[in-house]
C-alpha cells in the first residue's frame, strides 16, 4: 500500500512538472516567430503580453518544424549607433548595420548572449568609439571599436574600417550595402593613439 501511495505521488508530482514546463514555454513567447525587419514601433512590444498586436506586426506562431531546429531568427537592438542589432540564426551571431552587409561574429560572445522573448526588449548596452583620421597625403580613415557585454558579464571589444567608395563603387547598384571591415583592435588602438 505505501509503495503505491509512493508511485502515485511521483506520478503526480512529475504531470505536475511537465505540465508547468509546458504552460511556461508558452509564457515567455519562445514559439513566436518575430522578424528581424520589425518597424520601429514594433521593437519595444512584447508580443506574450499583447497578442492583439502581433499579426500588425508580423509576427506569428512558429512552426513545428522551425522550433524542432531551432533555426528561427532572433535579434537584439543595441543602443549605438542606432538601428544596429545583433541576430542569432542557426547557432550563429551576425552584427547588423543599417545600410551595410552583416559582420559575422565569432568567438565566446556566441555563447553568453540571451535572445529570450524578455531579453528581445532589452537594447544591448554597448560602447562606441568612433573616428575619421586623414593623415597628410593619404586617403581618410574612417574606424569604430565597439564593445558589446554579455548577459554573463562579460564585455568583448570589436573593431572596423569603413572603406572609402571610389569610382564605380558610389554607383547605386554597388552602394546598396557598405562592406564594412573588421581589423584588430590592437591596430585600432595603435592608430588612435598616434592621431
Amino acid at each position: 500500500m505505501k509503495n503505491k501511495f509512493l508511485l502515485s505521488s511521483c506520478f503526480l508530482a512529475v504531470s505536475f512538472l511537465v505540465g508547468c514546463a509546458g504552460s511556461s514555454s508558452s509564457q515567455n513567447g519562445e514559439e513566436l516567430e518575430v522578424p528581424t525587419d520589425l518597424p520601429p514601433i514594433c521593437r519595444d512590444i512584447d508580443f506574450v503580453a499583447n497578442p492583439d498586436m502581433r499579426e500588425v506586426c508580423g509576427v506569428r506562431k512558429a512552426s513545428r518544424h522551425n522550433i524542432a531546429y531551432k533555426n528561427i531568427p532572433q535579434q537584439r537592438y543595441l543602443i549605438k549607433p542606432s538601428e544596429t542589432s545583433i541576430v542569432k540564426t542557426n547557432g550563429k551571431l551576425e552584427l547588423r548595420f543599417q545600410n551595410s552587409l552583416p559582420i559575422d561574429l565569432e568567438g565566446p560572445i556566441t555563447n553568453e548572449l540571451d535572445f529570450s522573448q524578455e531579453k528581445r526588449l532589452e537594447r544591448v548596452k554597448n560602447t562606441y568609439d568612433y573616428f575619421e583620421i586623414t593623415p597628410k597625403g593619404s586617403e581618410r580613415l574612417r574606424i569604430f571599436k565597439m564593445g558589446i557585454p554579455t548577459d554573463r558579464g562579460n564585455k568583448y571589444n570589436f573593431c572596423f574600417r569603413i572603406p572609402e567608395r571610389k569610382g564605380n563603387d558610389r554607383t547605386r547598384n554597388r552602394a546598396m550595402g557598405v562592406n564594412i571591415e573588421t581589423m584588430s583592435c590592437a591596430e585600432f588602438d595603435r592608430i588612435t593613439s598616434n592621431r
